[in-house]
């Protein structure tokens, strides 16, 4: 049973009386997609104290917001629950099955097409990649033939060597499943004790994929669900009866076997996921020629997975195209993707994001320099449609890609401090614009802007606030490939259209800090707190700018950048606020303590940051 819920203050209470009640739940969504994770650390505390009474083991808390997750599951034993952060909401369906059909028909802008087809590539690999293993009450579940049609239909297409993947192709075949709909009833198989669990160990085997971080079989065994703390600490004292030297132990997963915890199978699988993805080998060579400094590349049934670093993005599709190869290269980094088609060693389709095709292929060529990459030997991908094909050859994009690059670094080079750059739009850049809007502009490589370059600069423009980075404001204006942001960025500061902004907030900001902490410690934290609140109401009283400054409830200062950024005020102007509110607070604090006093720490603590 699952149940949805906004949060709000109230929501505790709830909780309360359901238990009270008596209710256990599968799982908990709380959805945050109009407060994001800024919540209180005893807040998510309190959710952490609920969830232990209201959820069944295996049982999970949701946190989503509209480009995240965070989950607490029931799965550890001893009473306490793990947390898993997902960088987008995608990635919970590879993980949650069940639970991510029902948040799509419960929160407001989840749609089943997004979570089928994207999500963490690694996470889907694994997934589909994963072998289902019968356990014994399977074995006889799959001989009597008394489930319900739908899970009869998949337990019978379980043999303990077919991979999920295979398994959801046969049911769509045969039985007109959906791939969703078939992993659904493999998590029901799976609760049941039918097979073993499969969906526990995905993110587990991700992390430690992604980290680099070599996993002993004891850890894992725990970490899938297939025994608990005490068990493995029971394995392990049986283990140490056995002998003083290593030699004269038999292997764990012997001794799991024996004790009836996992079968001979399952320990085929389990050392095999812990050979690929624990970081014990390097497997090299192949039937493709990666290449130099292609060592981390691994190949395991149809697919190859690896990281972006000791082969670069070109190396990668060169070697595909190079052992004329035939499937989807998907590359994951945090919560970008990006996924390209291959047929006979030919890219015929890209997308990344909102881009596709053309730009798709370049953007990962010209700025991707981290992430996981998995090729699926004939495999397909779900997000490729018509504006994703590429029309050019890969040598023309390889070369194009190159210049482009040569432009970005040329482009960032001028800027004084690159990429960490701060650019604000000139105070009359629309009026500006538009008297340009009939005139020829050209880049810095000489390129004419066609009409849709001018309406993407102008959006572009748009959020360009003296607040934000370059790096920040290449993220943000996803619709166009970075090194086309950054080489706008550059025209509009050849016009002088924008402006390098030298100017910081942090450095006034931190002497207000330093100068109200030294006050409070002659004064106390709560006359200092009521002082501080008192200035910010007497100089700014209820207007947007009292909202823009905090006061926490330890007499701390601070900002709120978010509001900051969303309000599109300049940095000048809360620049004047701050000091404004500054003045009024030093004002009222001659008042409580000796003036000379503070002034004498006023002058001391900006003599300190200057120097």
């Amino acid at each position: 049973m699952f149940r949805t819920y906004a949060f709000r203050e109230s929501l505790f209470a709830e909780f309360d009386r359901l238990v009270d009640e008596g209710k256990i739940f599968d799982g908990l969504v709380i959805d945050l997609t109009h407060t994001g994770y800024s919540l209180p650390l005893d807040t998510f505390v309190k959710f952490h104290a609920q969830a232990r009474r209201l959820l069944t083991p295996k049982g999970v808390l949701l946190f989503i917001k509209s480009d995240g997750a965070i989950t607490l599951t029931r799965d550890d034993p001893s009473g306490g629950l793990t947390l898993n952060v997902y960088d987008n909401v995608s990635s919970i369906f590879a993980r949650y099955p069940l639970l991510s059909d029902y948040v799509c028909a419960t929160i407001a802008g989840v749609d089943r097409r997004r979570l089928r087809g994207a999500g963490s590539t690694l996470a889907n690999h694994i997934l589909s990649t994963s072998t289902p293993i019968l356990t014994k009450t399977g074995l006889q579940q799959k001989s009597q033939f008394e489930l319900p049609a739908p899970q009869n239909w998949v337990l019978q297409l379980i043999d303990n060597y077919s991979a999920v993947e295979l398994i959801s192709r046969s049911a769509e075949e045969q039985y007109h499943l959906a791939c969703d709909e078939t992993l659904r009833i493999l998590q029901e198989l799976e609760s049941a004790g039918i097979i073993f669990p499969i969906f526990p160990r995905i993110q587990f085997l991700s992390n430690c994929y992604h980290n680099h971080k070599p996993f002993r079989l004891g850890h894992y065994l725990v970490a899938a669900g297939l025994i608990t703390p005490s068990q493995l600490e029971e394995l392990l004292e049986a283990q140490q009866e056995e002998g003083w030297g290593r030699k004269e132990r038999t292997a764990l997963g012997l001794l799991a076997v024996r004790s009836g915890y996992i079968n001979e199978r399952e320990l085929e699988i389990l050392l095999h996921d812990q050979y690929l993805y624990g970081g014990y080998h390097k497997v090299t060579g192949g039937d493709i020629s990666y290449g130099a400094g292609s060592g981390n590349m691994e190949t395991v049934k149809d697919a190859m997975i690896g990281s972006l670093g000791a082969i670069d993005a070109a190396g990668l599709l060169q070697s595909l195209a190079t052992g004329n190869k035939t499937g989807v290269l998907t590359v994951e980094n945090q919560d970008k993707t990006v996924v390209v088609s291959f047929t006979d060693g030919k890219p015929t389709d890209a997308a990344a994001g909102l881009l596709k095709g053309y730009n798709a292929l370049t953007e990962f060529l010209v700025s991707w320099e981290e992430g996981i990459f998995v090729f699926r030997d004939r495999g397909t991908a779900q997000d490729l449609d018509a504006g994703s094909a590429l029309s050019q050859s890969l040598e023309r994009i390889l070369l194009d890609s190159a210049l482009y690059q040569d432009q970005m670094k040329d482009a960032l080079s001028r800027l004084p401090g690159g990429k960490n750059a701060v650019v604000e739009r000139i105070w009359n850049f629309d009026q500006l614009w538009q008297q340009r809007a009939d005139n020829e502009l050209r880049f810095a490589d000489g390129s004419m802007l066609t009409s849709c370059d001018r309406t993407a600069v102008a959006e572009l423009a748009q959020i360009i606030d003296g607040w934000s980075t370059v790096a920040e404001i290449v993220k943000r204006y996803d619709r166009w490939p970075g090194y086309m942001v950054i080489k706008s960025l550059q025209l509009l500061l050849d016009h002088n259209w924008i402006q390098i902004q030298e100017s910081s907030l942090f450095r006034p900001l931190t002497v207000f800090q330093k100068i109200a902490s030294r006050l409070e410690q002659i004064c106390g934290p709560q006359q200092s707190k009521d002082i501080l609140e008192a200035s910010l109401r007497y100089v700014h009283g209820s207007s947007d700018a009292s909202y823009r400054f905090q006061v926490d409830p330890d007499g701390r200062i601070s900002i709120n950048l978010a509001l900051v950024k969303r309000s599109g005020v300049k940095l000048s102007e809360v620049l004047l606020e701050l000091r404004r509110w500054m003045e009024a607070y030093l004002g009222h604090c001659r008042r409580e303590i000796d003036p000379d006093t503070v002034n004498a720490i006023v002058a001391e603590v900006i003599h300190g940051c200057l120097h």
